[in-house]
């Protein structure tokens, strides 16, 4: 090393270096800082492992010749044993030994295999099939007449791409892509793409100097690019075509569909469609099953759809060998289930299909929050379908660079839009889509369908039914926004007549709009909603106070009203900020709540929000301290009951049946996790899944996404200060908000008295990624008692001022009043001490057309948005370059990024889209070690230890594998010691012996609630595999552990999931007591009886082991909640 400084200082040294000398030069040329970055950064790779890598690539350069690429499906032919094996039915053949050419090309850099069709020398077009390696069930290789071939059984269809073999680049033309996506290979191979896309190949059957056989060869190439080898030894038959997806055979089943018996029953006919789109029988299979699903039909009614639904869960994964038509039978032995149980107002049984570039999914019917539409049409719900538009892995599109995509949607994704589509016999319209669908690219449909009262309802009679929408009707996106307002997820409330709402200004000064989206209504009225609500939902008045705001929707009027206690009666008044679009004619109004803000939220950190508060001075050891904080109280939740249930409060897990409850009460009566000498034990083997299964949840939060709790901190709805209204109205004595203060105010449904927050906060609104998205603002506490003050009686919302030279909402990225929430921080050590300016962008005006839009170019608007949907993409490359770069948020190139992310957010509303090649690059090719998305297999060389804040916080956290943790089933013999406590408690209040157990009745219920559970658990998994399914403790906690590579996805479904979970808790207690309220005692012993004789019943159950009970160790969780509940009524247990 010394030898080396010298040379550097001399110029000429020279340093030996096994037998060879270096010689060191002072470099006199500018030096380009992303060299520098990329040197300072660049991860070390071991040349052992760079010449390993390399010897593999130049292994597996040589293709493989194809003599046959065919897809079809596997099945089991008539006659054969349960042990035999499947056989292949090709459905569409291409054979490349007379025309054309076929190679197969290990990619080993993007872990996929590649079939190339197509000869330069003849044809100007190829044609790709791409198999990602993470798509592939397995493979199996064989001879057939001495041909080799390789079967493989794929999760997902491969991606197919055209690609131009002598592309022009002209100056013109000049960066097009010339690879275009596409759904399917020829006009004969689209007929069955829909139904058939599993792969089998015919290798050119040469000698191999290397490898004696081609075969051998494959096998090689499989280890050396870490790809499981295909299976040896089984004949897959493929010397038949059985056509089972032909013209003729399609049409029997769409002349099926079309049938009398179906469509009377097309909940039915969904299901029979779901059967052969989802790829869970062919259309022999579904004409043998015919006969019996028709006389199901006729014998059972309305039931039978529900019977059909649960067939298609349980024949999706139904044991190898087992055919579908036994499958079928051992549905119907089974006890009849009851009819469903309606939904409660707001929510509806909905089915949803999904277009893949190939397929369309179908699922359902499952429950969905309903909107103003759906209810208007209460009783003909099925008539409405959610479609969705989504690649293969059922994710978001994402193109390839190179990959043309656009010209795609248009032909599938446009022409869906336009021209509608065909469903079990029913024609399905655009109808319209909601602002939150539109994010996961999610439309509404409507089949049309004759109304008693309405007449003939198609979608252009719902779209002129919903307002005047003159004022917006030039510009596209502005026109499917508004119209968007009617398809929001809401919650009916109350209704008000033309009386009881005005129209008031809003408070503008200096020319600012302090007041957007918010208005107010009277006290009366707000406790009038709430009353609805809490009708429809009791928990409500457990976890909330009565909510001093709501989110609304009121005919053509969309924001938030806050309580004003000078409005007397009921009344509401609405801001023309609020007014986007008039609704003629109308007297009468129903108050539609998208939100009711009754309790405070919890504020976390996340990536962007670290990154940013690291940028403007808040030290590394703060976040790791947060992030050590974290981990100790979720491990803490191993120690005590109380631990134990405050961890699952505080992430508001185990919401729907109520664990936390159960653990505080279990406590209270003695029992604990780890008892002393006067305590009796009270944990379980479930209950230690349950606990393994929430702190997984919460540490792969941590890691991931970097979300930790911040302490002394709330997330408000933001409301207007309105006292300058009242002043412009003559009252005296009035105290508002000066610039840069708040007031908040928070109470939870436990707390006896509220908090006013006061001192110095940070303010902000996700998502963050200007530096100037965080501000300082002071909390004024208590409101003066001196002063009249409009805004003191107001709980769980932030109150901003409504007077100065800007607006606080609108310098928090871009807020408003209209529903946004904002973090409110008071936690010291995150109180950053420099200030940076909100970003100021100049306003941009809707795109617009010179005519006024049709529904067509809403359309075309859809297919550009999915098309040039970015701000995921634009706020990864934001955070990247941040880590990067030295100035770190403050990189000008993070500044015209956060820039392109308003633009991006905005898209939806004014129709400009961001133009991605403006998009700054990476400083170097090396992405920070944080960013590894935990569903992908990762090569180490590609990352770059980073030194930021995130790095740190990613790398302090080691995930268990989850089959590692989980206790094992050790029967129920822990369970005895909390029978064992409650026993004398119940038997002081039954009327009659304990041992007598309506069993049937029980296991009846039990038996439908299992199935229902089971349905939900395969609906909701991420997995990609057959048959795949959450486990029961995911359910009950509320989480989906499964990986996914895109967090919205996962989101989406996660919400979608514990919305089904809810409904069959609550609705599995109802069937079970009833409600529990207002009930005398004699009532409530009688309720106790039952829910007493249902959780004995799951202890008996329950000593199997996992998986041979599905679902009875939830269900005895939901007796058990119930007996305390009843006990706790009863006044044997402390109220909570």
């Amino acid at each position: 090393m010394q030898r080396a400084r010298r040379g550097l200082r001399y110029q000429c040294d020279y340093t030996g270096s096994k037998g060879r000398g270096l010689r060191f030069f002072p470099n006199k040329n500018v030096i380009e800082i992303p060299l520098i970055l990329e040197l300072e950064k660049a991860p070390f790779v071991d040349p052992e492992i760079a010449r390993d890598r390399a010897r593999r690539i130049n292994a597996l350069c040589d293709p493989f010749h194809l003599t046959h690429v065919q897809i079809g499906t596997f099945y089991y032919p008539k006659g054969a044993g349960a042990q035999d094996p499947r056989s292949f039915s090709i459905e569409w053949d291409r054979n490349l030994s007379r025309k054309s050419m076929g190679l197969l090309f290990f990619e080993y850099e993007y872990k996929s295999l590649r079939i190339r069709i197509g000869d330069p020398a003849q044809e100007q077009i190829f044609h790709n099939i791409i198999i990602r390696f993470s798509s592939i069930n397995e493979m199996s290789m064989g001879r057939d007449s001495r041909d080799p071939y390789i079967c493989f059984d794929l999760f997902q269809p491969p991606v197919i791409q055209k690609e131009e073999i002598f592309p022009t680049f002209t100056d013109d033309r000049k960066g097009e892509k010339h690879r275009h996506r596409v759904g399917s290979l020829s006009a004969d191979h689209k007929t069955v793409s829909s139904y058939a896309h599993h792969l089998r190949i015919v290798l050119y059957d040469v000698t191999d100097y290397d490898f004696g056989d081609v075969l051998k060869r494959f096998e090689y190439y499989c280890q050396t690019s870490s790809l499981h080898p295909p299976r040896q030894g089984v004949t897959i038959d493929a010397n038949g075509t059985q056509n089972f997806f032909s013209f003729p055979n399609i049409q029997k089943i769409a002349k099926w569909l079309r049938s009398s018996v179906l469509s009377s029953n097309w909940r039915v006919a969904f299901q029979i469609e779901a059967l052969l789109h989802n790829g869970v029988a062919n259309t022999e299979e579904l004409m043998e099953l015919r006969p019996r699903i028709e006389q199901l039909i006729r014998s059972l009614g309305n039931t039978a759809s529900d019977i059909m639904r649960r067939f298609v869960e349980i024949a999706a994964r139904r044991p190898q060998g087992q055919r579908i038509f036994e499958c079928f039978e051992s549905i119907l032995e089974q006890k009849a289930q009851r009819l469903r149980t309606p939904p409660p107002r707001g929510r509806f049984f909905c089915h949803h299909v999904t277009f893949t570039p190939t397929r369309r999914l179908l699922e359902g019917p499952i429950i969905t929050q309903s909107n103003r539409v759906i209810r208007e049409y209460e009783g003909y719900e099925d008539h409405f379908l959610r479609v969705g538009f989504r690649d293969e892995d059922r994710l978001q599109y994402r193109w390839d660079r190179g990959v043309d995509g656009e010209s795609y949607l248009q032909e599938r994704v446009g022409k869906l839009l336009k021209a509608g589509f065909s469903l079990a016999g029913r024609h399905f319209d655009f109808l319209g889509y909601s602002s939150s669908a539109l994010r996961e690219h999610a439309v509404w449909y409507v089949n049309p369908f004759e109304h008693p009262q309405k007449g003939r309802v198609t979608a252009q009679n719902i779209r002129n039914s919903l307002g005047d929408f003159s004022g917006v009707i030039t510009s596209p996106s502005k026109y499917g926004a508004r119209m968007a307002q009617a398809f929001s997820g809401t919650d009916p409330s109350t209704r008000i007549g033309r009386d009881q709402w005005s129209e008031i200004p809003d408070i503008v000064e200096n020319g600012i709009n302090f007041t957007d989206g918010v208005g107010t209504i009277s006290a009366g009225l707000a406790e009038t909603i709430w009353k609805v609500l809490c009708e429809d939902n009791p928990a409500l008045l457990v976890h909330s106070i009565i909510p001093s705001a709501y989110q609304i929707r009121f005919l053509g009027c969309k924001g938030v009203v806050s309580v004003d206690s000078r409005l007397e009666g009921i009344r509401m008044c609405v801001r023309p900020s609020m007014k986007k679009f008039d609704v003629p004619g109308e007297e009468y109004g129903t108050i539609e709540i998208a939100q009711a803000f009754g309790k405070p939220n919890a504020p976390y950190l996340n990536r962007p929000l670290v990154m940013l508060l690291e940028d403007r001075g808040v030290p590394k050891g703060v976040f790791m301290q947060l992030q050590r904080t974290t981990v100790a109280e979720t491990r803490m939740a191993h120690q005590s009951a109380t631990r134990y249930a405050k961890f699952l409060e505080s992430h508001q897990l185990c919401y729907s049946y109520r664990l936390s409850a159960v653990l505080r009460r279990l406590n209270a009566l003695g029992l604990e996790l780890k008892p002393n000498n006067l305590q009796q034990p009270l944990d379980t083997p479930f209950l230690a899944r349950l606990r393994a299964c929430a702190i997984n949840h919460v540490l792969r939060a941590v890691k991931h996404e970097a979300r930790l709790p911040i302490p002394d901190s709330y997330v408000l709805v933001g409301v207007a200060d309105e006292g300058p209204a009242y002043v412009q109205k003559g009252l005296d004595n009035v105290y508002y908000l000066p610039q840069g203060k708040i007031f908040a105010c928070v109470q939870n449904a436990e707390d006896e008295k509220p908090r006013y927050l006061h001192g110095m906060c940070l303010i902000y609104r996700n998502p963050v990624i200007h530096p100037g998205d965080v501000q300082r603002v002071y909390a004024i506490g208590p409101p003066p008692k001196d002063r009249v003050c409009l805004f003191g009686h107001l709980k769980n919302v932030v109150v901003f001022p409504t007077t100065g030279t800007w607006s606080l909402p609108n310098g928090l990225a871009g807020g408003d009043l209209d529903g946004d929430t904002y973090a409110v921080i008071q936690y010291g050590d995150l109180l950053v001490p420099e200030h940076d300016d909100p970003a100021s962008y100049p306003s941009v005006e809707p795109f617009k057309l010179d005519r006024p839009s049709t529904i067509g170019d809403v359309c075309d608007f859809i297919v550009e948005y999915i098309n040039s949907d970015v701000v995921g993409l634009v706020a990864s490359k934001h955070i990247t370059i941040a880590d990067q770069s030295r100035f770190g948020t403050h990189d000008p190139d993070c500044i015209k990024l956060a820039e392109m992310h308003s633009w991006a957010v905005d898209y939806p509303k004014n129709g400009n889209k961001v133009d991605i090649r403006r998009m700054p690059k990476s400083l170097i090719k090396f992405k920070p070690d944080w960013d590894m998305a935990e569903a992908d297999a990762h090569r180490s060389s590609d990352y770059y230890k980073s030194d930021r804040a995130l790095g740190h916080l990613y790398r302090g956290i080691t995930l268990e594998d989850m089959h590692d943790v989980l206790p094992q089933h050790r029967g129920n013999a822990e369970v005895q010691s909390i029978f064992k406590v409650l026993d004398p408690l119940v038997r002081r209040h039954l009327q009659r012996p304990t041992g007598r157990t309506p069993t049937t009745w029980i296991d009846y219920l039990f038996v439908t609630y299992r199935e229902e559970l089971a349905y939900i658990s395969s609906a909701f998994s991420l997995s990609k595999a057959p048959g795949s399914r959450l486990r029961e403790e995911e359910l009950v906690i509320g989480t989906i552990l499964g990986r996914c590579p895109q967090k919205a996805y996962r989101t989406s479904r996660l919400r979608a999931m514990r919305e089904n979970v809810g409904f069959l808790v609550q609705d599995t207690k109802e069937q079970l007591v009833g409600r529990l309220s207002d009930l005398s005692e004699n009532a409530l012993q009688e309720k106790l009886a039952v829910a007493w004789d249902a959780w004995k019943h799951s202890l008996a159950k329950a000593t199997s082991p996992p998986g041979k009970n599905f679902g009875m160790e939830s269900f005895g969780l939901i007796g058990l909640g119930l007996v305390l509940e009843c006990l706790e009524k009863l006044g044997s247990l402390p109220c909570l």
